[in-house]
């Protein structure tokens, strides 16, 4: 009886050790198939966070000219980062100022794909599906500023390509 008694605690010892490997194991392939799953999401998220939509970089770019409100005329042109393209003298003595900044680049389209549905030469056959050629984008700002007295006293700006103050 005694050597039964042993045996049968050897076995209970055996089994416990078996439930935990069963079960270390499952956690761990639990664990293994979230990883890409949570790299996935997090992946996701940061792309988002380095993209701003247009009004937030409109937002930005209204702010960085309303800081440069109140300027001296040569402050103001420091800030701006170069001459203007065109300046206007008005007869009450106010000067307007005006940059321009013109961008394009070629966006490239895509290509012609061919798809279909069925199984080979049997189905409806391919057909061509959407497909755009490459489009020259031009985009532009114009920035005006109004001079009093040599200093900066309003300004107004308009455009697609307003992004940055200095090119």
């Amino acid at each position: 009886m005694s050597g039964d008694g042993l045996g049968l605690a050897t076995l209970h010892l055996r089994a416990q050790r078996l439930s935990a490997r069963v079960i270390f194991v499952q956690d761990c392939t639990s664990m293994v198939s979230e990883v890409p799953h949570r790299f996935l999401v997090l992946f996701f998220l940061l792309s988002l966070a380095g993209c701003a939509t247009r009004a937030e970089r409109e937002a930005v770019f209204d702010n960085q000219l309303r800081e440069m409100s109140g300027a001296s005329e040569a402050r103001l042109l420091n800030s701006m980062g170069r001459i203007p393209d065109n300046s206007y003298q008005l007869e009450d003595g106010t000067k307007i100022l005006q940059w321009r900044w013109d961008t394009s680049y070629i966006d490239p389209g895509m290509p012609l794909l061919w798809g279909g549905w069925g199984w080979g030469w049997r189905g409806r056959g391919w057909m061509p599906m959407g497909g755009f050629p490459p489009t020259l984008v031009r985009q532009s700002c114009i920035v005006e500023w109004t001079l009093v007295g040599s200093m900066a006293q309003g300004y107004r700006w308009q455009g697609a390509g307003c992004q940055k103050v200095t090119p």
